[in-house]
């Protein structure tokens, strides 16, 4: 996990508060609405009996959707207390190599209350994990992890009583899964009806030259290829980035494009009895590059993207 973890004090004069969590449900991972919602255990193991960090966390860059607390004891002069919490989190997806990507979801906790110098988390790394009955169907779980770091606001929020450059800073624990996908499952169901558009467009270079079917069967094969695009770029937020979506969906049209052009030239050329001959070997060049390109292309673009 690609996280800084400072550890600079600014006083030494702060509450350790011992902090895990432990996901027992991913109940939804949404590339399309740029979010993801959780259902964990969160617990606290603290000393000072004048802090509640229980009662003071919040989830950074999310919402809790509900807060239940199961535990509420003192052990040994020290205070522990757990929680079941359901929280929505935002999370902006790259999809640039969808649907071939993986992604690291993380759950960001701070006490919205004390600052760094009064507060810093320390990770209970001891049942910090996920529950095997976790299962996302569109992703595979794999490691998780948790660290904690300081979490600097660059801004005094108006506070009359702050200089105009101070930097609220606060204890984070951060805990993260990394996901990725299993299988090719899901990249070959979005792309089998561009596929077979293409594959539709090659059909023209077994007609003769002179058919007419062969304009139809090009001109069918890209408002397909044009529908199939529609209904896979559905899947993701409205992104200015070029994804491996696209990518895929401009190479169909382009090469079906060119099929179209193909059938034109081999018109041409068979314009008498002696070229009719050429026009064949030049139909049988071009359904092999084509064939051989699209085919190329497409797989270098899934494996590099897959990486």
């Amino acid at each position: 996990m690609d996280f800084a973890v400072l550890n600079s004090a600014d006083s030494d004069n702060f509450e350790e508060v011992r902090v895990g969590i432990y996901v027992d449900r991913i109940i939804e991972i949404s590339t399309k609405t740029t979010g993801w919602t959780v259902d964990f255990y969160i617990w606290f193991n603290w000393q000072d009996s004048d802090i509640n960090p229980g009662e003071t966390f919040h989830v950074v860059d999310g919402e809790i959707q509900s807060r239940t607390k199961l535990e509420d004891v003192i052990v040994a002069g020290r205070h522990y207390a757990l929680y079941r919490v359901t929280a929505r989190i935002s999370k902006f997806f790259n999809v640039v190599r969808y649907p071939r990507d993986n992604h690291l979801l993380t759950i960001r906790i701070e006490d919205r209350d004390h600052q760094w110098n009064e507060l810093r988390y320390v990770p209970d790394v001891n049942g910090a994990e996920y529950s095997s009955r976790v299962k996302e169907p569109s992703y595979r779980l794999k490691e998780a992890e948790i660290i904690n770091k300081p979490h600097a606001y660059k801004t005094s929020r108006g506070d009359p009583r702050l200089v105009a450059d101070h930097k609220a800073t606060y204890s984070q624990i951060v805990y993260g899964v990394k996901i990725d996908r299993p299988d090719w499952g899901l990249y070959f169901k979005m792309f089998q009806g561009l596929f077979a558009s293409v594959g539709i467009a090659f059909l023209a270079f077994i007609l003769g030259s002179s058919s007419g079917e062969r304009f139809g069967i090009g001109v069918g094969a890209f408002f397909a290829s044009v529908g199939s695009s529609y209904v896979n770029l559905g899947e993701l937020p409205g992104i200015g980035m070029v994804t491996l979506i696209d990518m895929a969906n401009g190479l169909a049209m382009v090469t079906i494009f060119l099929t179209l052009l193909g059938s034109v030239i081999s018109s041409r050329i068979a314009g008498g009895a002696s070229q009719l001959a050429v026009a064949q070997i030049f139909d049988r060049v071009s359904l092999a590059l084509f064939v051989i390109g699209f085919v190329s292309v497409n797989a270098v673009m899934a494996l590099l993207a897959s990486v």
